[in-house]
């Protein structure tokens, strides 16, 4: 766990130890005074992110953990994992709901807390299930490729796919309302593409950011990451860097100006604005988040 401090540097505030196996997934709680770790080792382990202490393992998965999400009051969160399990659990480690269906890829929570969103991994699936938790209707979007990874924007309107090609689809989840009987919009809102080699071999997550969240990034398996305009799909900026796949992003929801890219090359880097050319520099054609600050090693 690493500290933003205010010059935008970053120290190493904690190492977390506890998982036997590969972490799987990592997830900030809505106030950022929690941290969910999901591992290969079938366990989620809760930890408190000022201290660093870990506060309590959930030990039902009999599979590899794949994702977890929280709900919005902080107290209660999801799971999912291969052993075709979501549950739901509050923080003081009791079972709320189960669901049993297919191996997860990737679920979400919108920031309402009314729809769970999921993937899953069953016989390259390329179906996205948008379950509501008040009712517990269902609805189904069928994609043209197999899902690896979702994100949703903060206002949970927007979802991103991410596909087992080249592409990342937006959908637009504002319409739906199935409790009412009204259907997801399945046509999707925006297309995203650009990456030279196909994303086959790794799941690559991508996520929204910028300022009004008016840009979508995605980290590819060449070694790159994509930033494009998230209202008309438009390729802005290509962020080389990186020596091997760039497997996941995200924005700095307090800095519109800073992101972080995590690599199979071991570093995480940390994204931000270009200095202001000086009298004896040209001026960089980047007006996108464009220069490499820290190297953190992972």
């Amino acid at each position: 766990v690493w500290e933003v401090l205010p010059g935008g540097a970053v120290q190493l505030l904690h190492t977390l130890e506890g998982h036997s196996d590969a972490v799987a997934f990592v997830c900030w709680s809505p106030d950022d005074s929690m941290l969910l770790t999901c591992g290969n080792d079938y366990l989620v382990c809760l930890w408190e992110a000022t201290s660093g202490v870990r506060v309590r393992d959930f030990l039902l998965h009999t599979a590899a953990v794949t994702a977890c999400a929280w709900l919005p009051d902080g107290q209660r969160f999801i799971t999912g994992g291969l052993d075709k399990d979501m549950i739901m659990w509050d923080i003081q480690g009791f079972k709320l709901q189960h669901w049993h269906g297919g191996r997860i890829n990737d679920l979400v929570v919108t920031p309402d807390g009314r729809y769970l969103v999921s993937t899953h991994s069953e016989n390259c699936d390329k179906t996205i299930v948008l379950r509501d938790l008040e009712c517990g209707a269902e609805d189904v979007l069928t994609e043209t490729h197999p899902v690896t990874s979702l994100n949703l924007s903060r206002c949970g309107r927007y979802l991103l796919v991410n596909l087992q090609c080249q592409q990342i689809h937006m959908y637009d989840l504002g319409a739906a309302d199935l409790s009412a009987g009204l259907p997801l919009k399945k046509a999707m809102s925006y297309e995203f593409y650009g990456q030279q080699e196909k994303q086959g071999r790794f799941v690559i997550r991508s996520c929204f950011g910028g300022s009004h969240e008016s840009f979508v990034v995605s980290g590819s398996e060449d070694s790159q990451v994509y930033i494009w305009h998230g209202r008309h799909g438009e390729l802005l900026e290509t962020l080389p860097g990186h020596s091997g796949t760039v497997n996941a992003v995200t924005w700095n929801p307090a800095n519109p100006h800073m992101l972080a890219s995590a690599s199979d090359d071991h570093t995480v880097r940390v994204w931000g604005l270009p200095p202001p050319p000086g009298p004896d520099c040209e001026g960089s054609s980047r007006q996108a988040v464009a220069k490499v600050e820290e190297d953190v090693p992972m």
